[in-house]
């Protein structure tokens, strides 16, 4: 019986998570606590990307449920401006992105096909470099 829930549950999960490795946050260097944030999103999936967000974590936290509802207008409100408004990111390529302050923020990311990954509470502190690496596990198929 345990064993059949354990099966169950990793095909679940590998369903559910698109059975690759999930997107991280890779720190390259200790952050120094002055100057810039060298930030990265590196494309490692098989997916082109064609909108990317960026939004503090706060605004994500407390906004209402319609406004993380994808093609809601509120939505756009919440996450601001499209990264990527003239092409997309192509399966191994990084964008430097801007990172306003130090702080926690969220990314979205999403794929020309419709899916959507979303990574939370991302630490950006001044004087660090930083890789976020989008990876095949973290696509949720659209709502």
């Amino acid at each position: 019986m345990h064993r059949r829930f354990a099966l169950l549950t990793t095909a679940l999960l590998l369903v559910g998570c698109g059975g690759g490795a999930p997107s991280r946050l890779h720190t390259l260097s200790k952050p120094a606590g002055g100057g810039g944030i060298d930030f990265q999103v590196e494309n490692r999936t098989t997916t082109i990307v064609n909108n990317l967000f960026l939004a503090e974590s706060t605004r994500i936290r407390n906004a209402p449920r319609e406004a993380l509802e994808p093609g809601n207008p509120e939505q756009a409100l919440l996450w601001g401006n499209d990264l990527l408004p003239r092409s997309g990111l192509e399966p191994g390529g990084k964008l430097p992105v801007a990172v306003p302050k130090s702080g926690r923020y969220d990314v979205r990311a999403v794929g020309r096909d419709g899916r959507e990954q979303h990574i939370g509470g991302l630490r950006l502190v001044p004087g660090g470099r930083y890789v976020l690496e989008l990876e095949e596990g973290s696509w949720r198929a659209p709502r």
